[in-house]
């Protein structure tokens, strides 16, 4: 399993659980986590391990009260610095439009910085678009992931995970040149 597709799973986990994906994308995620970087594999095998021992009801609960009802630990990655600013609608906007001119079409009624939106195009972009994208969105990553796990979430292994993979793709020297 290459990064990309690591980062499509992990968009499919940081959504909200219905029974379907609980079933399905568990059993292939586990069987795919084998040849996978150490430290990925260990943040997915805890977050599969916790999955494993959760009813899909507690882990319903467990994410509408870490990212429904929690401001700091949401899904979106403008809300953080900008709340219901004005200017938030800007940079909604401006995303919206940086995604469709990269060919990437939202087929979600989700705002463009939710945060599984983020990743989906992350798994189609071009390094530049990548690169452009980390350089703006890249703290704000950090700082749900230092939300997380201040409150102990699970679900803080999938954001590790993924700025992991975020760092490979893209490692911190090439974002200086953006």
């Amino acid at each position: 399993m290459g990064n990309r597709e690591i980062l499509h799973l992990i968009s499919i986990l940081l959504q909200y659980p219905d029974p379907e994906w609980f079933e399905a994308d568990l059993e292939r995620g586990i069987n795919d986590l084998s040849d996978l970087n150490p430290e990925i594999y260990e943040k997915l095998r805890s977050f599969f391990q916790f999955i494993r021992q959760t009813t899909i009801d507690k882990l319903q609960d467990l994410y509408v009260q870490t990212f429904d009802f929690n401001e700091k630990t949401n899904l979106y990655l403008t809300y953080s610095k900008m709340k219901e600013e004005r200017e938030r609608g800007v940079v909604l906007v401006e995303l919206k439009q940086f995604y469709e001119q990269a060919g990437f079409i939202m087929e979600t009624d989700e705002l463009p910085d939710y945060f599984p939106l983020f990743l989906e195009f992350i798994t189609v972009a071009k390094d530049e678009e990548i690169k452009k994208l980390l350089a703006a969105f890249l703290p704000a990553i950090e700082t749900l992931k230092d939300e997380l796990l201040a409150i102990n979430s699970p679900y803080a292994n999938l954001v590790e995970a993924s700025l992991f993979i975020l760092h490979q793709i893209l490692p911190n020297d090439t974002l200086k040149e953006v």
